[in-house]
């Protein structure tokens, strides 16, 4: 979500290098010239059939499908060459342990672990907020995100990335690389907003949102939609420069009750 805060592959492509995403839903959306909707399933927004036209227009050899397993193993396939034939990996962050210097990331595709290690540089970009202080605060934080946002107890991969490959290691990166993103953030410090800055981004307050169910991610404007990205997005770009959602919330509170950090979104929106 942060490279798409700072418009990182558009940037690249300014460049000419290519970028591509390997979260299967960003892959998704990407082929199809489209941009997230969700924080967690970003082509939530898309059925089945849309997927199989947009494989069908965009990979070579694919046969047209609805079957979801067989979507995703082409996915999959498309994917795997590209993990080795990349010269860096970009990933987010979670969480950032300034006792250690790890970068916690969590995933369910294996996509990440491929991303980070199989290229020789790895970059990590994440806003500063998500930095803890002891290693000691990642398992509560990491329960809360998990069981948030997808209702699972732990996630297929929880990585820790503690700097790059050492001697006598397998795998891993020649380099590794950390970005710390403001954009902002410190200028919600102190003020009656700063609690935004707790979100884990879970998306828990998207699932429960009757008006973000009634409109879609996009209504949002930006990247961060749902009663979240209400606050986010004027805290961030500004108010001038961000859709007037927050005047569509019902404030029933479903945000603020589903929120593993208790962030007092409807008072925030009020």
């Amino acid at each position: 979500m942060v490279s798409e805060e700072v418009g990182f592959n558009h940037e690249m492509a300014r460049h000419g290098i290519r970028c591509l995403e390997s979260d299967m839903g960003e892959f998704i959306v990407q082929l199809d010239g489209d941009t997230p909707s969700h924080i967690i399933m970003p082509a939530i927004h898309k059925n089945k059939q849309e997927v199989s036209d947009t494989f069908a227009s965009n990979l070579e050899g694919f046969t047209p499908t609805t079957d979801v397993d067989a979507l995703i193993q082409t996915g999959r396939r498309a994917l795997r060459e590209e993990f080795r034939r990349a010269g860096m990996g970009l990933s987010g962050v979670n969480f950032a342990v300034a006792e250690t210097g790890s970068l916690c990331l969590v995933e369910n595709e294996g996509n990440g672990r491929m991303c980070t290690t199989v290229p020789k540089v790895h970059v990590a970009i994440t806003g500063i907020e998500k930095v803890v202080e002891f290693f000691s605060d990642v398992p509560p934080l990491y329960s809360a995100l998990t069981r948030s946002a997808t209702g699972q107890a732990i996630t297929t991969y929880f990585n820790v990335i503690s700097g790059p490959r050492r001697a006598g290691e397998l795998d891993g990166p020649d380099e590794v690389h950390l970005v710390l993103l403001d954009n902002g953030r410190s200028g919600v410090l102190g003020t009656e907003m700063q609690e935004i800055l707790r979100c884990i981004r879970c998306g828990a307050c998207l699932n429960h949102c009757p008006v973000y169910q009634a409109v879609g991610g996009h209504a949002y404007g930006w990247v961060y939609s749902g009663p979240i990205g209400s606050l986010l997005t004027p805290a961030i770009v500004g108010v001038e420069n961000a859709k007037p959602l927050p005047n569509a919330s019902t404030l029933c509170g479903r945000c603020e009750s589903v929120c593993p950090m208790r962030i007092p979104i409807p008072k925030m929106l009020r």
